[in-house]
């Protein structure tokens, strides 16, 4: 099996969210399971190769704009695999991104798959979110014979653009399904051509694939994803756990794994964590985290902030780290300079400080209104710390409600704040009970193994239709 993995950003190349973390861990998976796996992304100007030595594979050019564009193809690899990495050259539209740089990437994939420039064919392109949304739909409609697969990470980020760009790609529009309001503010969306002419399509959850089908959680696209229903399924992300493992971070102090002292390594990173910022180092009083982006439509942020303000906060220590829109980083601040020895909050994101959460944290809240899979529950998890968490999209999928974790359903402060106080409450009164959930969120399987095995029944699935897996 031959899969062409296309992406926009991976790690430790350029990384701008969590797809880069996915773009490194799931074809490594698909490597050691026996698929000839290979990564193509575009070398942005910010790109690192950290001292490899790119070998160029084909200078090219195409039309673009009216004009003839020149492309180079370079190759480096994985820093720890052999898998080969194609970076794609273009000084004028794949310098810094835009949004022509992904119509400009898209058509550069295009045209090294029509033309055969990397000397190796692959059976399915593994197109990721919206930044190759246009891939799928050149391949269609080209009768290239090529199968697609897309991989939705976020429903809500759909690459809407000007159809100027089409224009650009000197494709006719007419060959976009673009719907009707859209014509008349003339644009594309990316993220819904490649629902379309995708052969098949995944979330990164089961639940969250499901809850994109409705009104609530489907951004506008549900009729269209309800149309494509067929062919849409979900797989639950991975977390790398060569890099997420309390038994080798070198980010905390006292290393612990399920195996060795858990609970008592949980107790030294908490002690250390704890005077670190300045609370009362006390084994009585709950420390509880929050770790994500600052981002107020998804991350919970409103109720989160409610209910840390209504709560007697002497019987609380909260670390906040997480940073993005200005008005909640200042909501947060404000909290933290007036309640100093219960709130910290730290808003530039820091690695080493994540990790000493995860460590030292007994709960983590995870308020999300929607969640397509999250992986902070999961890092959570496999460090002891027990997510409160919202039962939605793959935060469901993760946990299970008292048994590893906890979770709410209705979005709102006092349902959040009912199921932490609930999780206290156990964690004060019953110590042989939380450590049981301690230990069981430690056992659970978040390796990419499971994932990549799922996403090779999707590639047979796409080569042999007939088969049955």
């Amino acid at each position: 099996m031959k899969v062409l993995f296309a992406v926009w950003e991976l790690v430790p190349f350029f990384q701008v969210g969590g797809l880069g973390d996915v773009a490194k861990s799931l074809p490594k998976k698909l490597h050691e399971q026996g698929v000839d796996v290979r990564v193509i992304l575009p070398f942005y100007k910010a790109l690192k190769l950290h001292k490899q030595q790119k070998k160029e594979v084909k200078k090219f050019n195409i039309i673009y704009d009216g004009g003839k564009q020149k492309v180079v193809i370079y190759q480096i690899s994985f820093l720890d695999e052999k898998i080969p990495v194609y970076i794609i050259k273009n000084e004028k539209w794949l310098d810094v991104p835009t949004r022509d740089t992904f119509a400009f990437y898209n058509l550069c994939v295009y045209e090294i798959l029509k033309n055969n420039y990397l000397d190796w064919l692959p059976d399915v392109v593994h197109c990721q979110d919206y930044h190759t949304g246009l891939i799928p739909l050149l391949i269609k409609h080209n009768n290239l014979k090529f199968k697609t697969l897309l991989t939705i990470h976020n429903l809500n980020h759909q690459g809407k653009s000007s159809l100027d760009v089409i224009k650009r790609m000197g494709l006719d529009h007419s060959k976009c399904r673009v719907i009707q309001w859209e014509t008349k503010k003339k644009q594309i969306n990316f993220l819904l051509e490649g629902i379309i002419h995708a052969d098949l399509v995944n979330a990164v959850s089961p639940s969250y694939a499901k809850e994109i089908f409705t009104e609530e959680y489907g951004s506008g696209l549900d009729e269209i994803i309800r149309n494509e229903g067929q062919k849409i399924s979900g797989i639950l992300n991975g977390i790398d756990y060569d890099s997420r493992d309390p038994i080798h971070d070198k980010n905390i102090n006292f290393h612990y794994s399920v195996d060795q002292s858990p609970i008592e390594g949980k107790h030294l990173n908490k002690k250390f964590l704890q005077e670190k910022l300045g609370f009362t180092v006390s084994d009585q009083i709950p420390l509880i985290g929050f770790i994500g982006r600052f981002e107020s439509k998804q991350k919970g942020l409103d109720i989160m902030h409610k209910m840390i303000r209504r709560v007697n906060l002497q019987k609380f220590q909260f670390v906040i780290l997480g940073q993005g829109e200005v008005e909640w980083e200042d909501q947060f601040l404000w909290l933290a300079s007036f309640y100093k020895k219960n709130v910290a909050y730290i808003s530039v994101f820091d690695r080493r400080i994540a990790s000493q959460i995860y460590a030292g944290a007994d709960f983590l809240l995870v308020p999300s209104k929607f969640e397509p899979c999250g992986l902070i529950q999961m890092i959570a998890m496999r460090y002891g710390t027990l997510p409160i968490a919202r039962a939605t999209g793959g935060l469901k999928d993760s946990i299970i409600d008292g048994v590893d974790g906890f979770l709410f359903k209705k979005y709102s402060s006092f349902d959040l704040e009912t199921k932490m106080k609930h999780a206290v409450e156990i964690w004060k009164n019953d110590k042989k009970q939380i450590n049981e959930m301690i230990l069981a969120a430690m056992k659970k399987d978040f390796t990419w193994d499971k994932s990549a095995r799922e996403y090779i029944k999707l590639y047979n699935k796409l080569c042999n239709p007939s088969a049955i897996f």
